[in-house]
């Protein structure tokens, strides 16, 4: 069985072979969002209600230009993609309801102070 996962207003379902072992995230001040790198190949999205859009982010920390995929009707982040990996897409890891753990982070000099601290109980 397949890896599924929809944006908020399931007018945007993705698919992939696989649940990823691992994902990544992103600190910048762009993304700060989690998702996980697959092959372009991989990845299946059907767009039922036409509403997905691309928003050319000019102000990524790389100074690319990013191209970050999202729902027009609900507003769901679904992917990301950039110049620096060409053939990969950024995938969201919010579209699903089981997501692996973060093996890595990209900027984490600017992770929110909110991120590292102890909760206490």
């Amino acid at each position: 069985m397949s890896y599924q996962g929809h944006c908020n207003c399931e007018s945007i379902r993705v698919a992939l072979p696989q649940q990823p072992a691992n994902t990544g995230i992103c600190y910048c001040d762009s993304c700060r969002r989690a998702g996980g790198g697959v092959s372009e190949d991989e990845l299946t999205v059907e767009d039922s209600g036409k509403t997905l859009t691309i928003f050319d982010d000019k102000k990524s920390a790389t100074g690319n230009i990013v191209k970050r995929h999202f729902c027009s009707s609900c507003g769901s982040p679904v992917f990301t993609k950039t110049p620096k990996a060409p053939g990969m897409v950024f995938l969201k890891a919010a579209l699903f309801d089981t997501v692996s753990p973060p093996k890595g982070e990209v900027f984490s000099e600017k992770r929110t102070n909110w991120l590292s601290v102890e909760h206490q109980k």
